[in-house]
């Protein structure tokens, strides 16, 4: 059963529903005074009530349904008890909920960002941070003795060593050396 404050008058409708597999049946509850103090207007896809309670107070009920009916044989009728309406239904089968349920959109907060600012701030990081950048820097700067020495270096011991100490490297060639706990092999092998 559910129940819906009417705007006009603060009145709560009760109201109640029900469904075969060729009809909806609903039943606003509470004693009405006449069929002819009952206006129903039924619609493709809702239907309009206006009428007047036993207790005098007038009311409006606009549902919005879930799926179409056939308003040319749909009906209602006055009982003691509550205001039934017949909804024809234009599809056989079984209706989950009898209203539409209108999802009112929130209002959404929109940041606006730089992506241009946040790119260039990722890769200032990551070229603060990367190894390479820096030995990039080093060789660029550097002397052409650091400059030989680097690329002999790294040369002679198979990516193992990186030297800047021109007089070191220079005298003889650069051993390898693999991280503690590797193995050096060739290729080959």
């Amino acid at each position: 059963m559910a129940s819906c404050a009417n705007e006009e008058n603060k009145i709560v409708i009760k109201k109640d529903w029900y469904q075969s597999e060729s009809q909806v049946i609903i039943g606003i509850l509470g004693k009405h005074t006449s069929k002819e103090d009952c206006i129903v207007q039924f619609k493709k896809d809702e239907v309009n009530v206006q009428a007047i309670l036993a207790t005098g107070q007038p009311y409006t009920l606009n549902l919005k349904l879930s799926r179409s009916i056939a308003p040319e044989f749909s009906s209602f009728k006055v009982l003691p008890s509550k205001l039934e309406m017949r909804l024809a239904k234009t599809e056989g089968g079984m209706w989950d909920v009898l209203e539409k349920t209108v999802v009112k959109p929130k209002p959404s907060t929109i940041n606006l960002r730089n992506w241009d600012k946040v790119v260039d701030d990722m890769t200032k990081d990551e070229e603060d941070s990367d190894v390479n950048t820096l030995f990039k820097k080093i060789y660029s700067d550097g002397s052409d003795e650091v400059r030989k020495a680097m690329n002999k270096s790294f040369m002679e011991s198979g990516g193992t060593v990186l030297s800047t100490n021109w007089k070191d490297v220079g005298k003889d060639k650069v051993d390898i050396k693999p991280p503690e706990g590797m193995e050096w092999k060739k290729w080959d092998e």
